[in-house]
């Protein structure tokens, strides 16, 4: 075999299980939502839930670095975690307070929306240029985010209350939380994982606690399960993804992940809640498929 092929082997075998590790990313990312629906469908306290799944990260990957006998100390992952952890912490914040002001179907475009901002910082700051086929792909893809936002659940919708700051909070957190693996895949060694992970839970943690105390926040018995579940959901997804970027270019992984994220939690509301889907739920599956085939191509 000559050296060419073995290159061309190599590069394949790489592409092939950065994309297992984006499906698997994108189904366990997918759940942190879902887990956050089933919670209020069954009378727990979201806000409460959310605060105990950082606790729970922060436990957990206290663990996981006590345990990691290669990991070494690195201010600049310390400092791309906190600051992941403070965004983390205010998105989760202005999303809850964007659904109860009744903007189920904007909030939730603006949240697949913001994945923009880690795919133009892919492109101009990491110059991860797509190819023509995964450049219609990408477009494709930011078409169908509203479509299967807007496909599923009550045909009418209220529109945010919040003025246009409160809009671009939220689509400026969530950004930066879809861009924070990015970073951190492409300024540090996957080595320092768990110290990123922990530092990022940590700072989450301490805020929600602080959050929970001077609210006041009540956290009952039956929201612990649930806190516990989201926060290895969080922990395991945050590490998935990061590991995804570390094989594939983020011009495909964000744009493919939020897309086929929002087909899995479509037909889970249909299937788990029986929730309506409507004509423009469908589209969005469609573009999303076809935008899955582009975004392949070489």
């Amino acid at each position: 075999m000559s050296v060419d092929s073995r290159a061309f082997l190599c590069g394949d075998i790489t592409t092939l299980t950065g994309f297992l590790f984006l499906i698997a990313a994108t189904l366990v990312t997918s759940c942190f939502g879902l887990v956050l629906k089933s919670a209020h469908h069954t009378g727990r306290n979201p806000v409460a839930v959310g605060s105990l799944n950082y606790i729970i990260g922060a436990v957990l990957t206290a663990l996981a670095l006590f345990f990691d006998p290669d990991w070494s100390w690195s201010l600049m992952t310390v400092l791309i975690g906190g600051v992941t952890g403070v965004f983390y912490v205010v998105a989760f914040w202005f999303l809850v307070r964007a659904l109860m002001e009744g903007g189920v179907a904007i909030t939730l475009a603006l949240v697949r929306l913001s994945v923009l901002i880690p795919i133009l910082c892919s492109i101009f700051i990491w110059s991860e240029i797509p190819n023509f086929a995964q450049t219609v792909g990408i477009g494709v893809v930011c078409i169908a985010l509203p479509f299967l936002s807007l496909g599923v659940g009550q045909a009418a919708d209220k529109t945010l209350k919040g003025t246009v700051w409160m809009v671009g909070a939220l689509f400026i957190t969530t950004g930066m939380c879809h861009l924070s693996p990015k970073v951190f895949s492409e300024m540090a060694p996957q080595s320092q994982m768990s110290l990123y992970l922990f530092s990022l839970f940590s700072v989450a943690a301490i805020m929600s606690i602080l959050y929970i105390r001077f609210k006041p926040v009540q956290v009952r018995r039956n929201d612990y399960g649930y806190g516990l579940l989201q926060g290895v959901i969080n922990v395991t997804g945050t590490w998935l993804l990061v590991i995804t970027l570390k094989l594939l270019p983020g011009t495909i992984v964000f744009p493919v992940s939020s897309a086929l994220g929002l087909v899995v939690t479509t037909s889970a509301a249909v299937l788990i809640w029986k929730e309506k889907i409507r004509r423009p739920a469908y589209v969005g599956i469609g573009l999303t498929f076809i935008a899955l085939i582009l975004v392949n191509s070489k």
